[in-house]
């Protein structure tokens, strides 16, 4: 990059946002709409050195740097993993352990049992299948989405369906 674009660009780090808005205008020859100080910098500085590099422009981009340019990051787990813990202990001293893929969590009954609950004085049943769940000819995944169809809330199907005690829902 020549000297020229470097000052240039270290003169619009100083600008506010007016004077940005005006230098876009300048350079764009349009006017900016936008009033985001970060993304007009970034728009001139990348216009100031492409008119100082053209041959950088049109310089063909490596498609593995598309791909990671372009793919989001995983911000979530598997739904299949539980948390690890490996050396360390979990909350109440209990070691904690990873789930292979496909693994049954050990907290449900075998296939073919049926779970009951009542609520608001009305009978309801599950049965747990192999994979997922089966309540009123509907599969569903989880106990939790079972439970939410039932009462309409958001709670832990586990504790719902008596899975779990109070007291270690709370932990």
């Amino acid at each position: 990059m020549d000297a020229s674009a470097t000052t240039a660009i270290s003169t619009l780090r100083r600008m506010d946002l007016k004077e940005l808005q005006a230098e876009y205008e300048r350079v764009f020859g349009k006017p900016s709409k936008s009033r985001n100080r970060e993304w007009l910098f970034k728009v001139i500085a990348k216009k100031l050195q492409d008119n100082e590099e053209p041959e950088s422009a049109n310089k063909p981009v490596p498609l593995p740097t598309l791909i990671a340019k372009y793919t989001p990051a995983k911000k979530t787990r598997s739904r299949n993993v539980t948390k690890t813990a490996g050396k360390k202990k979990a909350k109440g001293g209990k070691k904690t352990r990873v789930r292979a893929i496909g693994e049954r969590d050990p907290r449900l009954p075998k296939s073919g049992t049926t779970l009951t609950r009542e609520w608001h004085g009305k009978k309801y049943m599950v049965k747990v299948l192999d994979s997922g769940f089966e309540y009123g000819g509907k599969p569903f995944r989880s106990l939790s989405a079972v439970a939410k169809a039932i009462s309409g809330q958001i709670v832990n199907g586990y504790l719902w369906w008596g899975l779990i005690p109070k007291e270690d829902a709370k932990k």
